[in-house]
């Protein structure tokens, strides 16, 4: 019975640490950590916004549908290291689909993403950002889950003041 149950932890280590890869940097002083999580972004519709303005009932859309944003960016040559590696092993698991990858002013920066309900929508939005940023090395990762209306999320990504947000702005699944 031991060796069934060891037997299915082996086979099964490689999904649970996939998931709990990226959680480790949220408590390491070298990386800039930011987690929001799906009560935030319930609050935050909550706020006295003027819905009747478009664009803002498009935020409160956007923002109601989102579990959970996580960003960790750091500019220490041994933690950017060990970011690479694990975001290299997170995609070689085959869960996400590239997106796009745009190299431009020193930046590498790459989307995946999992479908959602439609073309227009994704289930996770996944970013990571590889170069130099004011003369300093600097890596992110950003991390997405909900259902994201992806003609919506660079805003919410400038807001939040997320590196390589601003390539968001061209994101089509098509």
């Amino acid at each position: 019975m031991k060796k069934l149950t060891f037997a299915l932890l082996a086979l099964l280590m490689p999904f649970l640490s996939g998931a709990q890869n990226f959680e480790k940097y949220e408590n390491m002083k070298e990386v800039d950590a930011v987690v929001i999580t799906s009560k935030m972004f319930k609050l935050l519709t909550k706020i006295d916004l003027n819905a009747d303005d478009p664009e803002t009932q498009a935020y409160i859309d956007l923002i109601e549908n989102l579990q959970e944003m996580r960003v960790f960016s750091t500019t220490k040559d041994n933690v950017r290291q060990q970011m690479s590696t694990d975001v290299a092993a997170y995609l070689k698991s085959g869960k996400l689909q590239e997106l796009m990858r745009v190299t431009e002013d020193g930046k590498t920066v790459k989307f995946y993403y999992k479908p959602g309900k439609t073309d227009d929508y994704v289930s996770q939005l996944f970013m990571y950002m590889e170069g130099e940023e004011k003369n300093k090395p600097l890596s992110v990762i950003l991390n997405i889950t909900g259902e994201i209306n992806l003609a919506q999320v660079s805003k919410l990504a400038n807001d939040f003041k997320i590196p390589g947000g601003d390539e968001l702005k061209n994101v089509e699944t098509n």
